[in-house]
């Protein structure tokens, strides 16, 4: 992956070598002054399109702008010309992608992976920044998740029903709390719910802000069965105020 802020410091530093304010580079590019700025600040990359024109610009080899990256960057950029024979990877793709706009991005990975091929997750996790919704969506219904800590990392980027199947298709729930604030309430209610038929309740409480009302009650009639009112404490404020009379009314009977 590009080291952005190395990048930056490259451009500015050719910049001003070549005696050109921010604006005169940008109207050189026919781009923005905005976007300039943010090749120099290390908010963005230049397009993979527009890097050869950058650098005859600046005066600068693709080398001595991007250094070790360069090859890559032209392995891809030239790969419908080439006849070099080379194949591109995933860990090419990775190298480029910041490079690449979503839709360009999009048709270089339907290019080198095949549509039914089983995908690595974390590898799916760096290229998610640069890749649109939908897309991304569809990679990740293709890779293989054994427990839902993986998808943490990915979750910001994923839509809420692709969240919420992979939720309900895990066998192990480790992370649920840290997923939680991307699922949807009901698909929350129904892991909660198979928790506690399978005894494993140490996650709920943490989860006790993003559940349903009932889905609460049921949790909480539960543990009164079981006589284990102290582990209640921690979900006071979120219950109704029904079940919080009863679990009183508990109380005062116990003298507590």
């Amino acid at each position: 992956m590009f080291d952005t802020m190395k990048v930056a410091g490259r451009i500015r530093s050719a910049r001003i070598a070549q005696n050109m304010t921010q604006m005169n580079l940008a109207d050189a590019m026919g781009v923005s002054y905005q976007a300039v700025s943010n090749w120099e600040r290390g908010n963005s990359m230049p397009d993979i399109s527009k890097l050869q024109e950058l650098c005859e610009i600046l005066h600068i080899s693709l080398e001595e702008l991007l250094g070790a990256q360069a090859k890559t960057v032209q392995k891809v950029y030239n790969r419908e010309t080439s006849n070099s024979g080379e194949s591109i990877s995933m860990e090419d793709i990775r190298e480029v992608i910041p490079l690449l706009p979503p839709k360009e991005a999009n048709s270089l990975i339907r290019e080198t992976i095949p549509e039914k091929e089983k995908l690595n997750l974390s590898a799916i996790t760096t290229l998610a920044p640069f890749l649109d919704e939908d897309y991304l969506d569809s990679l990740v219904e293709r890779a293989q998740v054994n427990n839902l800590s993986e998808v943490v990392g990915i979750a910001p980027f994923l839509s809420e029903d692709t969240l919420d199947r992979l939720a309900m298709k895990a066998e192990n729930f480790g992370g649920i709390v840290s997923l939680a604030p991307f699922l949807s309430k009901d698909t929350l209610d129904k892991i909660v719910k198979k928790m506690m038929e399978s005894g494993d309740s140490s996650a709920i409480t943490p989860l006790a802000p993003f559940l349903g009302e009932d889905t609460l009650d049921q949790v909480t009639s539960k543990s009164l069965e079981s006589g284990n009112i102290s582990g209640l404490s921690g979900l006071y404020p979120f219950l109704s105020s029904k079940t919080l009379q009863k679990i009183t009314e508990i109380l005062i009977k116990r003298g507590d």
